[in-house]
């Protein structure tokens, strides 16, 4: 068990990516700390994760005010940033408004950097830790009506980068993990079910077809699942992936290359 004897955190530890990435930690040996804003949801992740043979505690944390605290632990040794927050993806700039750019990029930027603030103290020096987030595709993709999506995934990695650089000598490693639209996440809860469906609707498909489209315009031919998310993010939190830090873990099937 790569990461038996180690503390995880996993924020957005109810939603389909950090359930997933919590079971992944917790049958690799780690004791799992669930953090969202939903106590219903988190102890229905927490209670299958047990049921699975695995440790699993809850926390409440709105990552974007940060004003919960943390867990009482003495330490920290991964933390995993799955958040995710409703945005608009779809209108032009002559339509769209400077709130509904925003939307783009200021939740996302604001949980990243609370959750960073909030735990890096916590972390690294002789106990090597591990900061790892979730980021959709776009950064490097123009893609008319997704101006502030596009900008909020270029913050994030940007944001990843600059953190490495701030946390390499506290012996805290940072990283992202880049994944195209994971097919198994609408059906497994996920807030993009919402995002697909406007989009859908739009092309006057179902959701199935517009993730079928989305499959064949990678170079693979098919999309990222959350096993494959989860197991990717427990790997890059272990010892084995230790002189990795400051960049993008790119799990797009070839839909971006660099």
């Amino acid at each position: 068990m790569q990461l038996k004897h180690q503390t995880a955190l996993v924020f957005g530890g109810s939603g389909a990516i950090g359930s997933a990435v919590a079971h992944a930690l917790a049958r690799d040996g780690a004791h799992v700390y669930l953090g969202a804003r939903n106590q219903v949801r988190l102890d229905a992740t927490a209670e299958s994760i047990r049921a699975a043979g695995g440790t699993a505690s809850t926390f409440i944390f709105d990552a974007l005010h940060a004003t919960d605290p943390l867990p009482a632990l003495t330490s920290i040794d991964v933390v995993v940033n799955a958040t995710g927050f409703m945005h608009d993806q779809g209108k032009r700039i002559d339509e769209l408004t400077l709130s509904e750019f925003r939307q783009g990029f200021d939740p996302f930027l604001t949980a990243y950097f609370n959750i960073a603030k909030a735990v890096s103290p916590k972390m690294g020096a002789e106990r090597a830790g591990c900061i790892i987030t979730v980021v959709a595709p776009a950064a490097n993709m123009a893609m008319p009506g997704h101006l502030g999506h596009i900008v909020g995934c270029a913050g994030i990695e940007a944001f990843t980068r600059a953190l490495a650089g701030e946390l390499g000598a506290k012996n805290i490693r940072v990283l992202c993990v880049r994944s195209h639209a994971i097919v198994d996440a609408v059906q497994a809860g996920s807030y993009v079910g919402e995002l697909f469906a406007a989009k859908a609707k739009g092309m006057g498909i179902s959701v199935d077809a517009f993730l079928g489209g989305a499959a064949q315009s990678t170079m693979l031919k098919r999309l990222p699942t959350l096993a494959q998310v989860a197991n990717t993010i427990a790997f890059l939190a272990s010892d084995e992936a230790n002189a990795m830090t400051g960049t993008v873990v790119n799990m797009t099937a070839g839909a971006t290359t660099y």
